[in-house]
């Protein structure tokens, strides 16, 4: 082997290892989150059967996809969070359109995010977030139901569920929460942070900043970095005020909080699974529409030489730091154990 090639294998090896890192990174950061979703819809469970869902977030009407905004808008659940918690609703009889506006609504914004949005970059923002979630997600449920509405209920699927009933209330919890969802998100969950990781290792920092000014060319550059990324709401605060330090409009800060904790590369692919190839191309559709949107909102609305409160509260580039603290570790081993029992641990039924 010759210096050339050498020297190319270590430039490769470098690459995978800036992969893994990354992915591991994201594993650790989200595993909090995805682990307290399975853990909710492992309580949800108990009440959310087939019946209680079929009345409420049942079929296209307009009414289940309001409610289903409403239950997912004040969450605290990101886009791995809230995969769980739509599956649950998707299995238990919700409609297509009722589940795409609970998964798109409910990780844009929280109670949590929306406290830290108002104290690091003003009101403005603080009352965009969650109003970008409640018109996206009726927005998207409504298309999602006229486009690719509901054929056979996907409840038909869940009749085992009677079974499950007669066990105790902590057994169903525990293995609806953490047997039965894990294994049907957990493939996706891994690839998409895998694809969040090659996004944030391959894309040059401050690379959009340097070479666009254009502000709708800022919104739709960080529409498609933010898309496929995995950060939740609150994380996603001090990422659109890193934007904001290395030159990126309002508007397309606006656009990152919107489409970068609205969807990630799991939640679509997870999407495409519980509803369908045409549901996942209004989905993706809708949010980049209503991100950009509300984009040009705040770049319209915000003074020239606007501020944020906290923009010299923020190092814009801590997520990039190389070393990790233990409990980054401690929680993708975490995730990962889980994920890797539901998939290949003991099945007690095969109904699991």
């Amino acid at each position: 082997m010759n210096v050339l090639d050498f020297k190319a294998m270590e430039r490769a090896m470098n690459i995978l290892w800036e992969l893994l890192r990354h992915a591991w990174a994201v594993l650790g950061e989200m595993a909090p989150w995805v682990l307290g979703g399975f853990a909710v819809a492992g309580v949800l469970s108990l009440w959310l059967n087939a019946r209680a869902v079929r009345e409420h977030f049942g079929g296209g009407r307009f009414g289940a996809i309001l409610k289903a905004v409403a239950l997912g808008v004040p969450l605290p659940v990101c886009s791995c969070g809230v995969i769980p918690l739509g599956a649950s609703l998707r299995k238990h009889g919700a409609g297509k359109g009722a589940t795409a506006a609970f998964v798109m609504s409910t990780p844009q914004t929280g109670v949590d995010s929306i406290a830290v949005t108002f104290g690091m970059m003003g009101g403005l923002f603080a009352v965009f977030r969650p109003l970008a979630a409640l018109v996206s997600g009726v927005a998207c449920g409504l298309a999602v139901e006229a486009l690719d509405g509901d054929g056979p209920s996907a409840a038909n699927l869940k009749e085992p569920e009677i079974e499950a009933e007669t066990r105790p209330w902590w057994t169903r919890v525990f293995h609806n929460g953490f047997v039965v969802l894990p294994r049907s998100v957990g493939g996706a969950l891994v690839l998409g942070a895998l694809v969040s990781a090659a996004v944030m290792a391959l894309v040059p920092e401050n690379f959009v900043a340097e070479r666009i000014a254009n502000p709708l060319l800022q919104m739709v550059l960080t529409l498609a970095i933010g898309i496929p990324m995995y950060v939740c709401s609150t994380a996603a605060v001090p990422f659109a005020l890193g934007l904001l330090a290395a030159g990126l409009s309002p508007g397309a800060a606006m656009t990152f909080l919107v489409a970068g904790p609205g969807v990630s590369a799991s939640t679509v692919l997870a999407v495409w699974k519980l509803l369908g190839a045409r549901a996942t191309a209004v989905y993706a559709a809708v949010l980049a529409l209503c991100a950009i949107g509300f984009g040009l909102l705040v770049q319209a609305l915000l003074p020239p030489g606007w501020a944020p409160p906290g923009a010299r509260l923020v190092d814009a580039h801590a997520h990039c730091a190389t070393g990790l603290p233990w409990n980054v570790h401690l929680q993708a081993a975490a995730l990962l154990a889980v994920l890797a029992w539901a998939k290949w641990g003991p099945r007690k039924s095969a109904h699991a």
